[in-house]
């Protein structure tokens, strides 16, 4: 058992789809261009050539390509053989902030599968092609069915095939990393009398 069997893409598809906004880390950059990892599948490798960064004209696309930063990208292909091209300039606000919330559900619902894979000792993927992908499609996504899971979580196992040890792990995970947390409320008030 190693860390290499708690890696997995949070999509059914391997690869994303022509059109698809992504996340990416930037892993290096060159004068052509930079290739980045999708880290929404699994850290694939991906390119962006410099002519898709921007529609301003660039001297260097260092400025625009920091290395080690994550950034948001546009899929502009895909070919048979996994090639992923990317572009920045078609990418508008409205898909960032879109992408942004599904990207930070998918990370919480892949962290708790994480969780419950380690403490069954098998191999996060497992988990993914067992239960979690159907979930996805079901509830649109996991993060959503994790968080009815906390109300009702036999409405949720019902719509999916799942054992009863990693049901029973899995509702530990939701309810350890999805539990809400207490909130202080505070106020000041004057009494006369």
């Amino acid at each position: 058992f190693n860390k290499e069997d708690l890696k997995c893409r949070f999509f059914r598809k391997e690869f994303p789809e022509k059109g698809d906004v992504v996340i990416v880390k930037i892993v290096s950059v060159s004068i052509e261009g930079g290739y980045v990892e999708l880290l929404e599948y699994n850290n694939k490798q991906a390119m962006i050539l410099s002519a898709n960064t921007t529609r301003k004209r660039v001297k260097n696309v260092r400025k625009l390509l920091r290395l080690g930063t994550e950034d948001f990208m546009h899929v502009t292909a895909v070919d048979e053989k996994g090639y992923v091209d990317l572009s920045k300039k078609t990418i508008q606000p409205i898909d960032i902030e879109e992408k942004k919330v599904e990207f930070n559900k998918a990370k919480i619902a892949n962290l708790i599968l994480r969780l419950t894979a380690f403490n069954l000792k098998c191999k996060l993927i497992e988990l993914y092609e067992a239960f979690g992908w159907d979930l996805h499609d079901e509830f649109g996504n996991i993060h959503d069915a994790f968080k009815l899971c906390l109300n009702d979580p036999e409405m949720v196992f019902s719509k999916i095939t799942i054992t009863e040890e990693q049901k029973t792990e899995l509702l530990k995970s939701i309810q350890k990393k999805m539990s809400v947390a207490p909130s202080k409320i505070r106020t000041l008030f004057n009494l006369k009398c």
